[in-house]
């Protein structure tokens, strides 16, 4: 047992690192979310960020230029989109109140966390 704890603890470890190197090049406020931020990843889960950032462009070309390596998904939010998910108890709101927040560029995390951790 003892083993499968630290081979977990070294997965979510090499997540977090991985999410820190993708958030750091990253405009905006950026949040671990999905299985690594809940705890029920699993060796094949992928790193899943929400970032949310003042995007001009529609969703699917927000991050055409970043560089997101394999295996990290990313999901890209203006505070306005962001914030409506909240306050409207989206899914994405229940990983938000799980989330790691690893940059806040625009300090909204806090308060997107509170909203999300009032839905039921």
């Amino acid at each position: 047992m003892e083993g499968v704890l630290k081979f977990r603890e070294e997965l979510r470890a090499r997540a977090l690192t991985l999410a820190r190197e993708v958030a750091r090049a990253l405009p905006g406020t950026v949040l671990l979310v999905g299985s690594y931020a809940r705890g029920d990843f699993s060796e094949d889960s992928d790193v899943d960020l929400m970032v949310v950032a003042e995007f001009s462009e529609p969703p699917h070309r927000r991050l055409l230029n970043a560089d997101i390596p394999p295996g990290v998904e990313v999901i890209a939010l203006t505070p306005r989109e962001a914030l409506r998910a909240v306050e409207k108890c989206y899914p994405i709101a229940r990983d938000v109140a799980l989330g790691v927040v690893l940059k806040d560029d625009l300090r909204i995390a806090g308060r997107l966390v509170e909203l999300a951790r009032r839905c039921k």
